[in-house]
């Protein structure tokens, strides 16, 4: 009779860790640093397309790369912008993909016609800049 409750034991045991490994959270999206490029560009320069590009192609790539380390360049060659992203690797793809969004939406917020801009959560980071720097 002691073997019954050893397996049921064990059983019960084995459901908690499948139903604690399944069970995921939100990435932290809280800032740790952000940092804006104190040059600017105007309203109707075309580096603001280079930057929108390279926002969105770090946001949309990153989540899906091995190890979730990204880096971009603009496909204008009159106005290159430089893009890096970064999420924990502890993260599953979609809420490195969330963490991203809200990165995206603070460096855009915060750092609004900077030519570069950085911000560091504490699941992700993402930057741009008006040069290389891989």
């Amino acid at each position: 009779m002691s073997q019954i409750p050893s397996f049921m034991m064990l059983m019960l045991l084995l459901i908690m860790a499948t139903t604690l490994s399944v069970v995921k959270s939100d990435p932290n999206t809280s800032v740790n640093s952000i940092i804006c490029n104190q040059q600017y560009y105007s309203g109707d320069d075309p580096f603001g397309n280079s930057v929108a590009y390279v926002l969105a192609d770090l946001m949309n790539v990153a989540p899906s790369q091995q190890g979730y380390n990204y880096y971009t360049v603009s496909p204008y060659p009159t106005s290159v912008a430089y893009g890096h992203a970064t999420c924990s690797q502890a993260l599953a793809n979609s809420e490195c993909a969330n963490c991203l969004a809200a990165a995206r939406s603070t460096v855009s917020s915060v750092c609004a016609g900077s030519v570069g801009g950085q911000v560091g959560m504490v699941d992700c980071s993402m930057r741009y800049e008006n040069y290389p720097f891989a």
